[in-house]
């Protein structure tokens, strides 16, 4: 009775809450924009695959997926279907589909999910199962959100002959999720209850161990921004489940889930809850984690559940040198047998660090090392021992095990050329991976292995001929135990496009040798790819894979697998377009900001590329990094007039980004500049005087001084000297300072200066720094090289 009073509670708050939300749909919106639209797509795969041994795999599979998306105003219902032959040839049953359809109507902020579907709330409540039926989510404005489900989790399935036939109960689910985010806080409430119908299916043999179940799992959860950058975050949830529902009832109830459940002699509860913390200032983020989950803990709204453990994290990432280098890191340690109950208990220790550096736009370095570490330590009944007769066997029971495992990873990668007409890369990984048994502190001879790999890669792109090769050699040295082994092999795939890059083809071919202690053995395979576009939308691809597989131990293998693809995005509503030239078809119209190009895609590449010899334009070699990605995006606009005009003109429009950005830049450096410019003028007419009098001084004590402590005033008049000439020097030549003095390099001396510190000022603005960090940077520069003269 208290079961369906909560169905009933949940059922009334789900209509009250539509109720209220009702009230804030704005039908003013309905009836505009495109009243019809459809459109989907429809892709078939078929697989066919011949051995020379005999194997169980089908020689023939089939699958056949696809969406449709019908539109009406603003109310959209969406539909995606997957079928296959590929559980056809099963000889024995299983308590789900293989063949899947699926509707997603939507409006606005109302989303639902009809038919075989998926709907996840938690990890602790229901978790990605998939179900027959029905689900909501709502997200309307304010920050309230509501997700609610109800269908079939499992079929009824009964039991057969084969012993892989899994027999299941017709198990029903029903769930709901109510949040409410803040500005600085969430909340979140979850619930979710199923049960399997006991009728559903005849008696299950009992050593298949197969019971009816009942589950109700309540959750709370929810998060704080405590103060700026700190934020916690946690949740609790409570399980109640009956592991045979034909067990009488109880009164006994335990946790939040056993308050609102039928409770039965076989019903269990448990409880997990995780917590974390996280902190974030400037570049730098660090958080916290505690997660523990009782022993047994379980949710039929999940497939597996990981249980028995408590999990303590430790975890940071930042960034340095202008985000070239990151770093990241993690500690952990996780301990299981939480209640005491199991014969041996295992704790592990994890570490790792990752690190990565991109030197230039040419050179790239990452590395990585982890540690895991785990303990078993064996806990023997104490009876056992008293009653052991003999006190030298068993001894290999009497332990404390650890496992040692450590794993390094280091790559280099480094751009060899990135032209118009050749690109080049090299790439090289190196790993080392270690594992060693300790047993009571020693660790014996042939407990430990070692596994070295070694991979290196070139590649080469011949843009002009719509062609690239590519070459591996990869290598690995095993010591497992006493016995070393080594597999080596190269491997090359050549790429080329085809009918204006229609066709695009890959062939590829590997080879590689195993030689072990007792057992050796080779691998070729031949590798085949290809896919064609037809009028834009219809994709063919295949894939041909021929393996030969020889051991000296068994009969040689060989393996053809044959994949054929297509695939058609289609839109009904589209509007049917006119038949054009050729000369039409290439029209790409371009609009951007005050500036329009029109005409073919290489008559509009050849326009904005002449923008670049523009005047303003003479000093973008200055900036070494924006002149880099000058560079490339050209040879990208390039390279995009035979793609689709879409690309084109998103390339097009990068190239003149980049040029805009550059513009802003020179802009902004010459303001500065101008602006201090103008500064040291006035700050040198205020101090003439005064310096003028400094040096006069100086040189009147210099000039009346006689013997050694002339030597030393010497040092001091020289210097009051330099200031007042580098003072007449700043009045002189910044007297009638103009703007254009600076744009337009007519004066040496700043020009000279231009060339030492424009790319420095560009960095500075990459690297977020304020317009008075960079003045300060502009007046000392300046200071310093008038002084110098």
């Amino acid at each position: 009775m208290r079961n369906k009073n909560l169905r009933l509670v949940i059922l009334v708050s789900i209509l009250c809450l539509l109720k209220i939300e009702a009230q804030q749909i704005d039908f003013d919106n309905i009836g505009r924009g495109k009243p019809i639209k459809i459109s989907g797509n429809i892709a078939a795969n078929t697989v066919f695959y011949s051995s020379n041994q005999n194997n169980a795999r089908s020689p023939f599979t089939y699958f056949l997926q696809g969406s449709l998306n019908f539109s009406i105003y603003e109310f959209s219902i969406p539909v995606s279907y997957s079928f296959s032959n590929q559980g056809e040839d099963l000889e024995y049953q299983l308590p789900f589909n293989f063949n899947r359809l699926s509707l997603h109507p939507r409006y606005r902020w109302i989303q639902a999910h009809i038919g075989d579907v998926t709907m996840s709330f938690s990890p602790y409540t229901l978790a990605g199962h998939q179900f027959t039926g029905g689900g909501v989510e709502l997200t309307p404005n304010g920050g309230f959100t509501f997700s609610a489900m109800s269908g079939r989790l499992l079929k009824a399935t009964e039991d057969s002959s084969d012993d892989r036939t899994i027999p299941a109960y017709r198990r029903m689910g029903y769930g709901a999720k109510f949040g409410y985010t803040g500005k600085k806080y969430s909340v979140e409430v979850i619930g979710f209850y199923a049960k399997d119908e006991e009728n559903s299916i005849s008696a299950v043999p009992e050593d298949k161990q197969v019971l009816p179940k009942e589950n109700l799992v309540l959750s709370l959860g929810g998060s704080v921004a405590i103060t700026d950058g700190l934020q916690f975050s946690g949740e609790y949830a409570s399980t109640a489940i009956t592991k045979d529902t034909r067990a009488e009832k109880v009164s006994f109830s335990q946790g939040l889930a056993g308050l609102f459940f039928n409770n039965r002699a076989s019903t269990e509860h448990y409880k997990a809850f995780r917590t974390e913390l996280n902190y974030t200032f400037d570049k730098y983020n660090f958080g916290v984690g505690y997660e523990r989950i009782d022993p047994g803990y379980e949710t039929l709204g999940g497939y597996f559940f990981n249980n028995d453990f408590e999990n303590i994290t430790l975890n940071g990432t930042t960034s340095l040198f202008s985000n070239k280098v990151n770093l990241s890191f993690n500690v952990g340690f996780q301990r299981d047998d939480l209640a005491n109950q199991k014969e041996t208990a295992t704790s592990r220790t994890v570490g790792s660090v990752n690190a990565s550096y991109a030197m230039n736009k040419k050179v790239n370095i990452s590395a990585s090392y982890s540690n895991f570490t785990t303990f078993t330590n064996n806990r023997l009944d104490q009876f056992d021992i008293i009653n052991d007769d003999n006190l030298i066997d068993n001894q290999d029971q009497l332990f404390d095990y650890r496992q040692l495992s450590q794993n390094a990873n280091f790559n280099v990668g480094y751009i060899i050329e990135n032209s118009k007409n050749r690109r080049q890369n090299l790439n090289t990984n190196y790993s080392l991976a270690t594992v060693a048994n300790e047993q009571n502190g020693i660790v014996r001879i042939g407990d430990g292995s070692t596994f070295h790999n070694f991979n290196s890669s070139y590649s080469i792109g011949l843009p002009q001929r719509k062609l690239n090769i590519s070459t591996s050699l990869n290598a690995t040295y095993n010591t497992i135990g006493t016995q070393d082994s080594y597999t080596w092999g190269p491997t090359v795939a050549v790429g080329k496009k085809f009918l204006k890059d229609k066709l695009n083809t890959t062939l590829g071919a590997s080879y590689n040798q195993s030689v072990g202690a007792e057992t050796n053995s080779s691998n070729a395979n031949i590798r085949l790819n290809a896919n064609y576009i037809l009028q834009e939308k219809h994709n063919f691809n295949l894939n041909v894979i021929q393996l030969f597989r020889s051991t000296s131990s068994a009969p040689s293998t060989t393996d053809l697998t044959v994949t054929f693809g297509y695939n058609y995005p289609f839109d009904l509503s589209a509007a049917k377009k006119k038949k054009k030239s050729k000369d039409k078809e290439d029209k790409s119209d371009i609009y951007y900001k005050d500036q329009t190009f029109t005409g073919g895609s290489g008559k509009i590449t050849s326009e904005i590329i002449e923008l670049r010899k523009d005047k303003k334009y003479t000093d973008l070699a200055l900036v070494n990094t924006l002149g880099d990605e000058m560079i490339l995006a050209e040879q990208e606009m390039i390279n995009a007039e035979l793609k689709s005009r879409k690309r084109y003109k998103k390339k097009a429009e990068e190239y003149l980004e980049l040029l805009e950005k550059y513009e802003n830049f020179s802009n902004k450096y010459y303001d500065l500049n101008f602006k201090i410019l103008q500064k040291l003028y006035n700050d040198a007419r205020k101090q003439e005087e005064k310096v003028e009098q400094k040096f006069a001084r100086a040189k009147m004590l210099y000039d009346s001084t006689n013997g050694q402590r002339k030597r030393k005033l010497l040092k001091d008049l020289k210097k009051k000297e330099s200031a007042y000439t580098s003072n007449q020097l700043m009045i002189e030549e910044l007297k009638n300072i103009k703007k254009t003095d600076v744009i337009e390099n007519s004066n040496e001396r700043l020009t000279k200066f231009k060339k030492a510190n424009y790319n420095k000022v560009y960095k500075m603005i990459e690297e977020g720094k304020t317009d008075k960090e960079i003045s300060l940077f502009l007046e000392l520069s300046y200071i310093k090289m008038y002084h110098s003269i």
